[in-house]
């Protein structure tokens, strides 16, 4: 099967982790980016431009997204998100190649902050639109989808170095009982505030900008964010991880739900959702899980004093990960949805 797939290309970009898999798969990738630094824009990547210049950046990258999905000829274009191609262009590349849409959204697409017109408007053209949450489904059923399926994020083991095990200086760097991995925002900010109470650590970038002076998470941040083997050694090295679920994500999960789980190391604390609690995993065997400050508070104290359940909990967790929840797991559904329907 041929795929071209439309993504950012960096070391540790889910798309790279698609194209890779898919390779993996046998199939025939062609990874494009969709916001790769242009001379004619200095160089500098998509993110880095003024609104003006994005709109000519993205004019430009339409048209080459268009000439090089034609050059290809793929049976499936692969939309992971891609938003800043202009859905027109998306049409002209599925009228002259006969490719199938495939969209496997990691956002909101009804959210203005995460979506663009272009997303909604290929929603009609879509052969598939995979959805991360249950209650998007029909949402995006009735924005003119005719095939629209949940498919839960996905753990790639082949993104996190799991033999990066602490040492000594790791557990001295690392150590804490509650740990929070990620950028600074006021929602974050506001979650992340009852905790203060606890051996809290914070690692990631604007917490130290953005905190006020006399705010109780000052003292608990820790530095600016930490990736990769430092990030695994973090997680493995706290009692409890904590996982900041957005109120948009409403009854789901997000990909830090198997992040968390499939790297190993603390238990994770998230917002409890049916999904998270019952369908995925199961509360109290896999994860701790709060629908109020004082329950939040409760559990921390609770698992606390009982760290060898913890360990057991993480253990549980991340076999159940490798068990169902693998992002290789997903892309055989995929592929098997793809060529089912391929005579439909």
């Amino acid at each position: 099967m041929k795929i071209f797939l439309a993504g950012e290309t960096h070391r540790w970009s889910a798309e790279t982790s698609y194209s890779r898999i898919l390779r993996e798969m046998g199939c025939n990738v062609f990874a494009w980016n969709n916001k790769r630094p242009r001379a004619l824009f200095g160089n500098r990547s998509w993110w880095n431009l003024t609104r003006f210049e994005r709109v000519a950046y993205n004019a430009l990258a339409s048209m080459a997204f268009g000439r090089s999905a034609c050059a290809f000829q793929p049976d499936v274009i692969f939309l992971p998100k891609a938003d800043n191609i202009h859905f027109r262009a998306v049409r002209r590349a599925l009228d002259q190649t006969g490719a199938r849409l495939v969209v496997w959204y990691p956002d909101n697409p009804f959210k203005a902050d995460m979506t663009s017109m272009n997303v909604l408007r290929n929603i009609p053209r879509c052969s598939i639109f995979y959805i991360w949450g249950k209650f998007l489904v029909e949402p995006i059923r009735s924005a003119g989808c005719p095939d629209v399926r949940y498919l839960p994020f996905g753990f790639d083991p082949g993104m996190h170095p799991l033999d990066a095990e602490p040492n000594r200086e790791d557990e001295q760097r690392f150590s804490c009982d509650v740990c929070f991995i990620g950028a600074w925002d006021r929602e974050r900010e506001e979650d992340l505030a009852p905790l203060a109470e606890f051996d809290l650590a914070i690692w990631g970038p604007g917490w130290a900008e953005n905190l006020s002076q006399d705010s109780p998470l000052r003292s608990h941040v820790r530095g600016s964010g930490i990736y990769n083997r430092d990030l695994v050694k973090a997680y493995r090295c706290a009692k409890i991880v904590f996982n900041h679920l957005r109120q948009h994500n409403g009854p789901a999960h997000n990909n830090r739900t198997m992040e968390i789980a499939g790297i190993g190391g603390g238990v994770q604390l998230v917002r409890r959702t049916p999904e998270q609690a019952e369908g995925l995993f199961v509360e109290g065997e896999h994860l701790l899980c709060f629908h109020s400050v004082p329950e939040m508070r409760s559990q921390v104290v609770r698992i606390l004093s009982d760290p060898q359940r913890s360990k057991e909990m993480s253990k549980r967790a991340q076999q159940r990960v490798f068990d169902r929840h693998l992002l290789a797991g997903r892309f055989k559904q995929m592929i098997s949805d793809l060529q089912e329907s391929e005579g439909d």
